[in-house]
């Protein structure tokens, strides 16, 4: 299964002779086909998610903003530890998402005859679509991936409202795909699904996971409580590892892990841990820490987590080499590593946070409670005593407990969707309480914005808006998203 990862399906053109049937017939290679089926199709479009989602996401501005890593020793300081930012920068995820995951997905949604491959389909656009937005606000949506002549050849298609158009619409399209999923025929899909080789249910919970952490986006500006207790009352949701969707990678030449493989063929993994994470980790005893980074093995700091503050490796001396500092585990960086798209500890702190705000059928504090001891059972640690630690009660004020959530999921992202850490982290750092910005995250000196401010958008590309007229106006990275507050 795993090999089929790296085969990116090239789709073959039919060529139309106008002779007779028996010569077509001739020229027929009986070894290729003329067109993909569903199961091509969604290997080619998971394929480019592992790459989308764990290098253009987790690997990229993500890797720094969300203050996990910093720029370590033996390389000049980059923009994304200054916060400056190029509207080209982002060029890759665009044309990735759209051009080529998105465009697999959408001809499966739109063309298969199977309730499992469109289910499977949607969700994944879902997915997809809610990262777009997430990073640029209002983008192409109704009219994306709608090029070919079928589709009405719509080249430089409308951007859609993020907050009326497209997260409404998501909700819709995940509901589609559950009732697809709902009545599809099992065994139909296998091992071209290289998430859950087919297993339906496993589908329908990243549905409605995906559906809860959707909702749950908008609580600070859009409260969702009665879509979000009815849904937690009524739905099936990743639980534990054995519902995790993930992509597989195996570690051998061609089957790596692409944050891993794009780092190596570079210049390798120059990023060192932040003491921005490193201060809350012991501040709080918590013993993740040297399970996300490794410990120093030389120097004056030979044997322990050695971090530096975010943005002042200008400030070591270049002669130190990297094995002074704490960087990246094998927990995070790795060969082997796996894609993680949504796990079962982001999903808790989903939950509880809904239970805390909403009054859901959940019992708010075992679900805090299970997010941070799945998050430290899949480290290979019991997290039982350290829970105990944190003061989660539900008489606490809701302010305080939203404070709980938002730390402990920053800090359980840590390592595997450093992307959606960033992401949490700006949503939590809400008017009430400035966590983030205004306690755990530091300004980097040579930061082109001023003390205290951070980054909470990407740049439209640079190649949308050249080629699309209707791209809207250029924004800066410190505008919010709908949902940001």
């Amino acid at each position: 299964m795993k090999n089929k990862l790296n085969i990116f399906l090239i789709l073959l053109l039919t060529l139309n002779f106008s002779c007779n049937d028996s010569l077509e017939e001739v020229n027929i290679d009986p070894n290729t086909f003329p067109s993909a089926g569903d199961a091509q199709v969604l290997s080619a479009a998971i394929g480019f998610m592992g790459y989308i989602v764990e290098t253009d996401l987790n690997y990229s501005e993500s890797f720094v903003w969300s203050q996990y890593y910093t720029w370590g020793i033996g390389v000049s300081i980059g923009n994304e530890e200054r916060y400056v930012s190029n509207a080209a920068d982002f060029n890759g995820y665009w044309q990735r998402a759209y051009a080529n995951s998105l465009a697999d997905l959408n001809y499966i949604s739109k063309n298969s005859t199977s309730a499992a491959y469109r289910g499977i389909a949607n969700v994944l656009k879902a997915y997809l679509f809610q990262g777009l937005v997430d990073h640029f606000g209002d983008i192409p949506f109704t009219e994306a991936v709608s090029g070919a002549i079928e589709d009405g050849s719509i080249l430089t298609p409308n951007y859609d409202s993020a907050e009326t158009v497209i997260y409404p619409d998501l909700i819709t399209m995940l509901d589609n795909a559950i009732a697809d999923l709902d009545v599809a025929e099992t065994g139909l899909v296998g091992d071209d699904d290289f998430i859950y080789e087919g297993n339906l249910t496993k589908w329908t919970k990243f549905a409605n996971s995906l559906k809860l952490r959707i909702l749950m986006r908008t609580s600070e500006v859009s409260p969702q409580s009665s879509a979000v207790q009815t849904l937690i009352a009524n739905g099936i949701f990743i639980e534990s590892v054995s519902d995790m969707p993930f992509i597989p990678f195996s570690g051998a030449t061609g089957d790596q892990n692409p944050m891993f493989a794009r780092a190596e063929f570079g210049v390798g993994m120059f990023y060192f841990a932040s003491n921005a994470t490193l201060n809350v980790l012991q501040d709080l005893n918590d013993p993740r820490d040297e399970v996300f980074y490794t410990l120093a093995t030389t120097g004056d700091f030979e044997g322990n987590l050695h971090g530096i503050d975010q943005g002042t490796v200008d400030d070591e001396d270049f002669t130190n080499p990297s094995s002074h500092y704490s960087l990246a585990s094998t927990y995070a960086y790795g060969d082997s590593k796996p894609v993680i798209l949504m796990s079962p500890w982001e999903v808790w702190f989903l939950r509880a946070e809904a239970a805390a705000r909403y009054g859901t059928a959940d019992d708010e504090a075992t679900a805090f409670e299970t997010a941070v001891t799945s998050n430290f059972s899949y480290l290979g640690l019991d997290g039982s005593s350290y829970v105990g630690t944190l003061g989660y009660s539900t008489s606490n004020p809701l302010d305080t407990k939203l404070d709980l959530i938002g730390v402990q999921k920053w800090i359980s992202l840590n390592g595997t969707q450093e992307d959606e850490g960033w992401i949490e982290a700006r949503r939590f750092d809400r008017p009430a309480s400035r966590i983030f910005t205004d306690g755990i995250w530091q300004t980097p000196p040579l930061s082109v914005l001023p003390a205290g401010e951070f980054p909470s958008a990407w740049l439209y590309p640079e190649s949308e808006r050249s080629l699309n007229p209707n791209a809207p106006a250029q924004r800066t990275i410190t505008d919010n998203i709908f949902w940001d507050n």
